[in-house]
């Protein structure tokens, strides 16, 4: 079938929602002639999100710096286009020239949320690519698993002939040797697990001690880590999307890592150490990127941008050219402190929209256990500068289901909001819940998930903000369930996944409106499933045990015995070393200017 020949020939792109996500043709799209090797970059979601994401932006682009690699983007469909194509028996195919995803000799695929493991064997399915790995032959492309998920691969492990672990840019290099080298599959994933930071399932099989699948540890995967950002080139020539997608504007990454030490993040964990990408290569890079796109705002990313340490001094250099140029540039506020409304307030022009804050918890007690570093004293602070300098919106976001955490913690959210609307007088606060889960290689990887019941008593008392005029937004409990079964699972898991997707049809979880907690229900009573033995907390037995990311298991020990005495970690950029495990002779923080 020539697909883009029927799809412009026919009626399917005149009778879906946006189609424009179905085409390609965007400005800066990379398109080669006969090449060496064929990869399909693919985003487990739709196009709006996956072309919001920078990460897959950087990895499009590194692929394609090798002259012998086409590489080529993919994502899943939403659901009226997956109609459509099955019904005319259309495959997955990639956005830049058409071809079936079959095709290709890799298929990478992020691991980025996992609610989104679903998607991914839908665009298997698809693709027409067998979904179990053992399936596989010669002809099918070899799928290659990478991102903060990869932290612990094991619920999807069946279904992938490879994983990467760590930062892409070490990486890409290799695999593209590798590919350009060797040419049956089977040599392919040996070599393959040769490298640094790759993990193949069928290379190294999980054993059964204490009910759980874990695996040998002689057999350590030590994830791969970029030591210094300056040293690769940033994409300068982002794809412009001609449809509105989650964020349509240039966006640079400004730093790698976090340092400050929450427990519950994973990011902050996984991604350690902080390194800084230096003033001089962020100017250079906000110049080019700007020049390259002709985008109007620009955004400056990272798990903390305000805590990059030359900020002012960045944003000094490049506002004369952004205000010439009539771009806007975008921070994230998250962070609770004078600086952060300070610094939005000399950005924002005309209208302040709203400013966003996660003090995380209510309580000073929780706020110490979780390692915020916040008082409330702060919070109250930071939202009169807010209200001084003009702002009368803010978001404040929660968590709720946290170790050690009582009813009255939650009632302490309660309390916090309301005092800030009636001292403030803001015209509109919004609280966002969320559901604590439990995330592999962090200290609370050893804490249970909180009943359900239990979910539901705190979530009644977070519902007496509405009686104070506060909008409150709270994540379905049950959605957070399954997403910790994933995130704590073993390779048993694996068979819920896929009886969702192929008896329930059940994707796009992750989308409240397409999640329903009865077709998971179902699955589980067939197959006797017991979520407790993921669910009620470890001990020292992990099924992601044999993945290094070198933050050591002691000192994850460490913050977790730590959190049951409220006692707090300091940031070891601007104090002493907390021996984590991650820094080394090749990797340590990067700061540019020390406090």
């Amino acid at each position: 079938m020539n697909i883009s020949k029927f799809l412009f020939s026919t009626d399917v792109l005149h009778n879906v929602l946006k189609p424009g996500r179905y085409i390609g043709g965007e400005y800066n799209e990379i398109i080669k002639d006969k090449t060496k090797l064929k990869i399909a970059i693919c985003f487990p979601d739709i196009y709006d999100i996956g072309m919001s994401h920078t990460g897959f932006q950087i990895l499009y682009n590194l692929f394609n710096y090798y002259d012998s690699v086409s590489a080529e983007r993919v994502f899943l469909p939403w659901i009226d286009m997956i109609e459509k194509m099955e019904k005319y028996k259309i495959p997955l195919y990639s956005l830049e020239t058409y071809t079936p995803v079959k095709n290709f000799d890799l298929l990478g695929i992020t691991l980025q949320y996992e609610l989104s493991y679903p998607n991914i064997l839908k665009i298997l399915s698809m693709s027409d690519i067998p979904i179990y790995s053992k399936d596989r032959k010669e002809e099918d492309p070899i799928v290659l698993g990478g991102g903060p998920c990869s932290s612990n691969p094991e619920p999807v492990a069946p279904f992938f002939d490879a994983f990467f672990i760590g930062d892409g840019e070490e990486i890409v290099k290799n695999i593209v040797e590798v590919f350009n080298k060797f040419k049956s599959r089977e040599q392919r994933l040996i070599e393959l697990s040769k490298l640094k930071g790759i993990y193949v399932p069928k290379l190294n099989k999980p054993i059964l001690k204490n009910g759980l699948l874990v695996h040998d540890k002689n057999k350590i995967i030590n994830s791969i880590k970029l030591s210094d950002l300056n040293n690769f080139k940033f994409p300068i020539n982002q794809i412009v999307s001609n449809i509105k997608i989650v964020h349509l504007r240039a966006i640079v990454e400004i730093m790698r890592g976090c340092n400050r030490g929450c427990r519950f993040c994973h990011a902050g964990m996984f991604y350690r150490p902080t390194r800084e990408r230096s003033v001089e290569n962020m100017e250079k890079i906000i110049y080019e990127i700007l020049e390259n796109t002709g985008f109007h705002e620009i955004s400056l990313l990272s798990l903390s941008t305000l805590d990059y340490s030359m900020l002012n001094e960045l944003i000094d250099r490049i506002l004369p050219y952004l205000n010439e140029k009539h771009v806007s540039l975008s921070l994230p506020s998250s962070r609770v402190d004078k600086f952060s409304v300070e610094l939005s307030s000399k950005l924002s022009s005309g209208r302040k929209a709203g400013l966003t804050f996660a003090p995380e918890a209510g309580s000073q007690k929780m706020r110490d256990i979780i390692n915020k570093g916040i008082d409330e004293k702060e919070i109250f602070d930071v939202v009169k500068t807010a209200k001084e300098n003009g702002w009368n919106r803010i978001k404040l976001y929660f968590m709720i289901g946290l170790p050690n955490e009582t009813e009255e913690d939650v009632e302490e959210i309660v309390k916090l909001a309301k005092n800030l609307k009636k001292h403030s007088k803001l015209k509109e606060i919004t609280v966002n819940i969320s559901v604590f889960i439990p995330k592999p290689h962090t200290p609370f990887q050893y804490s249970k998930f909180e009943d359900l019941k239990s979910l539901k008593n705190k979530i009644k008392i977070l519902y007496q903000l509405k009686k104070y005029k506060i909008r409150v937004n709270i994540q379905d409990p049950y959605q957070s369930y399954v997403e910790a079964i994933f995130a704590l699972g073993d390779q048993n898991v694996s068979k819920i996944l896929y009886d969702i997707v192929f008896e329930e049809n059940s994707i796009f979880q992750q989308w409240d409106e397409n999640f329903n907690f009865n077709s998971w229900a179902r699955i589980f009573n067939k197959n006797e499933f017991d979520a407790s033995k993921y669910l009620n907390g470890f001990n020292d037995i992990l099924p992601w045990d044999f993945i290094n990311t070198g933050v050591s298991k002691e000192f994850l020990k460490n913050e977790w015995e730590k959190s049951k005495n409220i006692e707090k970690t300091e940031d070891c950029r601007w104090s002493s070393c907390s021996m984590c495990g991650v820094c080394n002779k090749n990797l340590k923080v990067i700061v540019n200017k020390e406090q």
